[in-house]
């Protein structure tokens, strides 16, 4: 089912997340997908927008994210846009080596990147635009 490209406009405070992930569950309440599609996207959403919100301003002032979810009757699209530091998480992700039990940061990416089926970044203007797709079967 094709539904209206929703957003949302939260402030880059991890408090935040709250009110993304309920807008989130407000927008696949209707959509015939499976529990596991939703808590991988709720753990995408919440990775992505808590990255964001702690790393993307150099500043400690609020500001604005932007959240778009958009649908077809067989993948979602979230698109976070943000005006922070330019970064792109698909190239300069943390890096790890292959002797560390776990990596000081970074992982939030692997954990998005291995829950959606593409992810895309680009810099518009001044603004960081990061979409990730998921595919599902009704």
């Amino acid at each position: 089912m094709n539904k209206p490209a929703q957003s949302i406009s939260l402030l880059n405070k991890t408090s935040d997340s709250v009110r993304l992930s309920d807008f989130l569950t407000d927008f696949v309440k209707k959509m015939s997908i499976s529990d596991e599609i939703y808590n991988d996207l709720r753990l995408v959403v919440e990775e992505a927008f808590v990255n964001i919100a702690s790393y993307a301003y150099t500043e400690k002032n609020e500001q604005p994210v932007i959240i778009e979810l958009s649908s077809t009757s067989s993948e979602i699209s979230i698109t976070f846009t943000d005006t922070g530091v330019a970064f792109d998480p698909l190239t300069d992700p943390a890096e790890c080596k292959d002797t560390d039990d776990h990596c000081e940061g970074g992982m939030g990416i692997h954990i998005i990147t291995s829950l959606t089926d593409h992810q895309e970044y680009n810099r518009v203007g001044q603004s960081n635009v990061f979409t990730v797709t998921k595919h599902y079967t009704s």
